[in-house]
């Protein structure tokens, strides 16, 4: 994580050049607005298909359940949020009937959140509607360009720069 990054002084501009600083809009901005696409696209989908749909946050926190991540400190970590969050969330989810806590079968004193069958079902609904959501986006702006988002998104861009 020492891996400082040059001051706006410096003008590390690098191979963009002025395109960076001519930019009409971040890299950032550009990622949350198409996670909101893909997320207000998926909770469209979940209303219509499976007459629900969640918030945002437990929208995120399902997508890691179901590719298995289910220890409330791995979810806290990847999601960036406080295990006490997390913790609410799942309380939240538990109330819906779909998810419950289990105890860790490598570990007695730990839990895990596991799918109930309501779970599974919702989580089959979405990531048909997820695939769907991604073969429309491919005929707006192409399957070369959706590919290559996935490769970019994909790549490990190495530990973050300290400012």
């Amino acid at each position: 994580m020492d891996n400082p990054l040059p001051g706006p002084e410096e003008h590390p501009i690098g191979e963009l050049g002025d395109e960076l600083t001519s930019a009409p809009e971040s890299l950032l901005r550009s990622l949350v607005h198409a996670t909101y696409w893909l997320d207000d696209g998926l909770q469209g989908y979940m209303r219509a298909h499976a007459g629900m749909s969640l918030p945002r946050a437990q929208s995120m926190l399902m997508v890691y359940i179901t590719e298995g991540i289910t220890r409330q400190l791995e979810l806290a970590a990847v999601l960036r949020v406080s295990k006490q969050a997390i913790g609410q969330a799942i309380r939240e989810l538990e109330g819906k009937g779909i998810v419950r806590l289990v105890r860790d079968p490598e570990n007695g004193r730990r839990k895990h959140v596991e799918l109930t069958a309501k779970g599974k079902r919702l989580g089959v609904i979405a990531n048909t509607g997820l695939r769907l959501l991604e073969s429309e986006l491919a005929n707006r702006i192409g399957a070369r360009d959706v590919r290559a988002l996935r490769r970019a998104l994909t790549k490990s861009w190495g530990d973050v720069p300290s400012s």
